[in-house]
Parts: C-alpha cells; sequence; structure tokens
C-alpha cells in the first residue's frame, strides 16, 4: 500500500481534533467539530481551509500563451497580469481530464492551480502537447496553499497581512510581503462566500494558518475539513472533478459554456469534437434537483421521469444544511433536461425532485 501524502499541516490537523481520512492518495482532514457546524460557520462567519493538496505547475517562456491556447478551451489572450481564469483542460473528444484556474503572473509566466488526484496525469498530458520555446516545471512541493472564506474572511486577513485587500477584485491576485514570507493572494474560492485563496512556501504555511485562527477564532473563525468543503460548494453548483466533469461526458453538458470559447482562433485540443456534439445535441446535461420529501440523494443514484424510465444518475448529492433539504446534481438524458419534476431512487423508492435554476444556495429561506 502506497504511503499517504501530507500537508505541511497534517501535524496540525491531527493535534487539534482533525478526524483525518484517505482523500486522493492523500491524508486530510474530513471535519473537526463537525460538518454542519463548519458549514455554518464559513455561511455566516468565515472557515478556514488547508488546499496545500492541490497542485501548482507554473509555465514560462515565449511559447507560454501559444502552448496554453492550445492546451485550454478558454481564451487567455485577453488576461492581464494579475488575473485568474478559470478553464477545463480537454481530451480531443471533448471529455475532461481536469479543470484549473490559470493565473497570469507575468508576461510570459503561467501558473496552473489543478486538482489535487490528477496533478501527475495532468503534468504528462500537459508535458506530451508542449511545443516550442516554454519551460515547465511542477511547483507543487514547494507551495502551501490556504483559502479562508465566508463574510468575514476579507477582514481577518486584511487584519493579519495588513494588506489592503479591497483592491484586489474577483478572480484577480496580489502579491504582498508578511512577516518576511511573500504570499499571492487571490480572491476567489470554492464556497460561494466572499473569499480568498492564498499561495505561499510549503514550510511557511503553518506559521500563517495560525496567525490567521489567533485573529479569526474571537470573530467566529473555524478550521473546517473536506466535509464541508463539498456541501458548500454543492450548495452553490460548483462542479467536481470525479463527479460532474469526468473522462466520460462531454463538457458541453457541464454548463460551462462561458468557458468553452469555440469562436477563438486557436485550434485547442477538442474544438471538433465540442463542434460536432454542439451541433447534434446528443449529450447528456446537468440538472439541478432539490427533494420535495425527505430524503438524502447521494452519488450514483438513479434518476428517472415521471413515466418511470431511467434517464440519468445523480453526480453530487446531500443534505443541504442551508436549505434543510435534499439537493442534487445529476446527468440526464438531453430530452429530459427541461423536465421540471424528476425522481431519485432513494432506499427503492422514487422520491420526486423538482428542477431548479442553480445555484441552490439562492432559493434559502
Amino acid at each position: 500500500m502506497n504511503q499517504l501524502k501530507t500537508t505541511p499541516l497534517n501535524a496540525w490537523h491531527k493535534a487539534h481534533g482533525g478526524r483525518m481520512v484517505e482523500f486522493l492518495g492523500w491524508e486530510m482532514p474530513v471535519q473537526y467539530q463537525g460538518i454542519l457546524a463548519e458549514h455554518q460557520a464559513t455561511r455566516n462567519q468565515a472557515g478556514l481551509f488547508d488546499v496545500s493538496h492541490m497542485g501548482e505547475l507554473l509555465l514560462t517562456g515565449p511559447d507560454a500563451l501559444d502552448n496554453l491556447q492550445r492546451l485550454l478551451p478558454n481564451d487567455l489572450a485577453k488576461l492581464q497580469i494579475g488575473q485568474v481564469q478559470y478553464s477545463p483542460l480537454l481530451k480531443p473528444d471533448g471529455t475532461v481530464v481536469d479543470d484549473l484556474s490559470c493565473y497570469r503572473l507575468g508576461p510570459e509566466e503561467y501558473l496552473l492551480c489543478v486538482n489535487a488526484g490528477n496533478k501527475d496525469k495532468d503534468y504528462e498530458w500537459i508535458k506530451t502537447h508542449l511545443q516550442g520555446n516554454v519551460t515547465f516545471v511542477d511547483q507543487s512541493p514547494a507551495t502551501g496553499q490556504i483559502a479562508i472564506q465566508g463574510p468575514l474572511a476579507e477582514k481577518i486577513l486584511s487584519q493579519v497581512v495588513n494588506t489592503n485587500l479591497e483592491r484586489i477584485s474577483y478572480w484577480w491576485f496580489h502579491k504582498t510581503q508578511w512577516q518576511g514570507i511573500e504570499l499571492l493572494i487571490a480572491r476567489m474560492g470554492y464556497t460561494g462566500e466572499a473569499g480568498f485563496e492564498i499561495f505561499l512556501p510549503w514550510d511557511k504555511t503553518q506559521q500563517l494558518w495560525e496567525a490567521l485562527l489567533t485573529e479569526g477564532a474571537p470573530q467566529g473563525l473555524v478550521p473546517c475539513g473536506l466535509g464541508c468543503r463539498d456541501t458548500l460548494r454543492l450548495e452553490v453548483c460548483f462542479p467536481l472533478y470525479g463527479h460532474e466533469l469526468n473522462e466520460v461526458n462531454s463538457v458541453l453538458g457541464a454548463n460551462l459554456g462561458r468557458f468553452l470559447k469555440l469562436e477563438k482562433p486557436h485550434d485547442f485540443i477538442g474544438k471538433q469534437a465540442l463542434q460536432a456534439a454542439k451541433q447534434s445535441g446528443n449529450y447528456p446535461r446537468l440538472v439541478y434537483l432539490v427533494l420535495q420529501e425527505k430524503g438524502v440523494p447521494r452519488d450514483h443514484f438513479k434518476v428517472f421521469s415521471q413515466s418511470g424510465a431511467e434517464v440519468g444518475e445523480v453526480t453530487s448529492g446531500s443534505h443541504s444544511p442551508s436549505l434543510g433539504q435534499g439537493i442534487a446534481i445529476a446527468y440526464v438524458d438531453a430530452r429530459h433536461a427541461q423536465d421540471e419534476l424528476l425522481m431519485i431512487e432513494i432506499r427503492n423508492k422514487k422520491i420526486p425532485a423538482k428542477r431548479i435554476k442553480p445555484p441552490f444556495w439562492q432559493i434559502r429561506k
């Protein structure tokens, strides 16, 4: 059995009551005081997340941009220094290798933040497709990452790093120094709340983590695990690789159309497949469902039409702490993607589920 990878905060998590689990080859905390409490703290005050397991891949050189334009379906031509852009990374058939965030660090310098479980796969995929004058380096072993999310996130972080965070717009970043440590602070996050993701040297991660908790705990900041990270992202309908995104379904069905620039001049990987699929319309679509009765939908539960025909499968499902109802994201056949009511099979019972316009968070009471 392979030894699990650990983040620079591993010992801290264990010393402070983190319940540790295996996650994509990493040992990570799933919760501390409980998923519900951590979820509500992030929605109402602030939550602190260890995301040092994420991968950081650096492309530099005169041909860095041209390579990214071929590798990614989004259009990086207008990406400014200090700006971040989201994009899937596609296979030729239009399915998803991974999804990532691209940070433009300089005129010829781009940082890709990729999913932890896909980092090695992504590195090999990108390396295989590089052309021209470009240098490609895996910076993950030297890079720690912390996310602070919630209504009080900006206030708490600004008190610690003594930086005016108001100047950082959503999906932009700023570099600063804190106690002699270089930080890259980006205004973004996976919870739907106001928040920031901070990159810093691996061996300095605990120093900032503890400083944030010391400052923020009296204001309601709590350390959070993977459990509430998933319920928070599900409530705002953000896709998760291995669930909504995978190497089976076309990315066209994942409601990421604004990140797929079919009109850009570069012939990016997957472009022809997307054009063909778009013309045919024959691909499963993601729908967003709220249970109309008690029950908790889970991944891979079957979805049926009102007539009883099996039409799809749940990709992510849970009880929503904010809504107090069961919620689910599911892939369904194209012909049923506009059905107002579908059925999710839970413990051999088909429970009605209403289709809503995302996100779930907007229909909270």
